[in-house]
């Protein structure tokens, strides 16, 4: 029996949420533009508070405060019509997502901050790039009004739009809830395998080539002998693909 989501007294939660097997649900910057429009759509939909976001390939981080206590139904509608779209494009059926969204209760000013920075700090510690140059999260948007961010509410935590940014570079190794962002040894191991095998420097198969194309690349991996989980959560390709290349 999965236990019952705690909820928070101040509104505040971190919420996390991931492809399910941890394949990508991003395989494309349209698809991260796409979900973003949803989030800002049905934040206002059930009155949420976006105050951080932060979107990686197989997963994303929100801050956000609820004033309705209705987080579930904000997240089923957010996750269920990104899904459709997500399948519908890729020609794809099943579920995207890890089962149900992982969320934490933010109690308090201090856990609050925390959690700010480590959401926005996330794609540096994931190795992708400085977070302060990385697109697609939330990092940018504190400097000026904008549509999607509730930076008045952010703001009863700093003094100033520079106190903010100060605090987010500060180094910091706190940990908050997450999935797994660093690869083990034997995913960076397949990872440089497919690379090497597909001739590329990416392990990511354009899911826009011809399809004949993607079938003669699974065939290959397959050959090396990975299997079709592996294929599909590296390369970003359905696995009911995989399974019939």
């Amino acid at each position: 029996m999965r236990q019952a989501r705690k909820y928070s007294e101040t509104g505040l939660y971190h919420v996390v949420s991931r492809g399910v097997n941890k394949q990508n649900i991003f395989l494309d910057e349209k698809d991260k533009e796409y979900f973003l429009f949803l989030l800002e759509k049905y934040s206002k939909k059930y009155e949420i508070q976006v105050h951080t976001h932060c979107l990686l390939d197989n997963h994303f981080h929100l801050l956000i405060k609820d004033t309705q206590t209705d987080i579930s139904a904000f997240m089923q509608s957010l996750e269920s019509v990104y899904a459709r779209a997500f399948n519908k494009k890729y020609d794809r059926v099943g579920h995207l997502f890890q089962n149900r969204f992982l969320s934490e209760v933010i109690s308090d000013e201090i856990y609050y901050k925390t959690v700010f920075r480590y959401i926005l700090q996330n794609p540096e510690k994931a190795g992708i790039c400085c977070f302060s140059e990385y697109k697609w999260s939330s990092y940018k948007l504190y400097k000026k009004p904008n549509s999607l961010i509730k930076i008045k509410y952010i703001m009863e935590h700093f003094t100033s739009t520079s106190e903010l940014y100060h605090f987010l570079h500060q180094a910091s190794d706190n940990e908050c809830i997450d999935i797994e962002l660093r690869p083990s040894e034997r995913q960076i191991y397949n990872i440089n395998k497919i690379k090497r095998l597909l001739n590329s420097n990416t392990p990511l198969i354009p899911p826009d080539i011809p399809i004949t194309e993607i079938q003669n690349k699974i065939r290959i991996l397959r050959a090396a002998g990975l299997s079709i989980r592996t294929i599909s959560r590296i390369t970003g390709i359905m696995s009911w693909i995989v399974s019939k290349a």
